[in-house]
């Protein structure tokens, strides 16, 4: 079940993508403080056009995403990471089209999202969605040097993608 987060989810949240970058892209402290402070700031904002939602299964939290405005017209996702063991369950899927969904109902006219060349799985998932790479940098973030990319999506006016029928 995808649902907004509680109060009670940020720890998870947090820690969670703390432990799984660092694990898996050995991410140092400063990533944690980084989703510590996104995190933060879409909960004490509490703005009717942003969201963060979790996936809970049997009790256990599997993964999450976020909305949060960029600009009046722009919305960006972030926070979007699955379970290890939940993954290739369509759990990524279902929370990347919650959050189209919800941008859609918000009447933004873009989904941006910043994500680097590493992440092959999530990559894939944004193109089946339909955004498109639009920027790349080289930079150093929590002491790894990586491709940054900054993905899009337009939204029509009937909140559909573009080139969606």
């Amino acid at each position: 079940m995808i649902r907004s987060y509680k109060l009670e989810d940020i720890n998870y949240i947090i820690s969670t993508h703390y432990e799984i970058y660092h694990k898996e892209y050995h991410y140092d402290e400063s990533f944690k403080e980084f989703i510590q402070k996104k995190v933060w700031d879409i909960v004490n904002r509490a703005h009717v056009r942003e969201n963060i939602w979790v996936v809970e299964k049997e009790g256990d939290l599997k993964g999450s995403v976020c909305i949060n405005q960029f600009d009046s017209e722009i919305a960006q996702l972030g926070l979007f990471l699955i379970d290890p063991l939940s993954r290739g369950l369509g759990i990524g899927s279902q929370l990347i089209k919650t959050a189209i969904k919800f941008s859609t109902e918000k009447k933004y006219k873009k989904i941006i999202l910043w994500t680097n060349s590493d992440l092959i799985a999530a990559r894939n998932l944004y193109k089946k969605f339909g955004f498109e790479i639009v920027e790349t940098q080289e930079v150093v973030l929590s002491n790894i040097a990586m491709v940054e990319e900054r993905w899009e999506l337009i939204l029509n006016s009937e909140g559909e993608r573009k080139g969606e029928n």
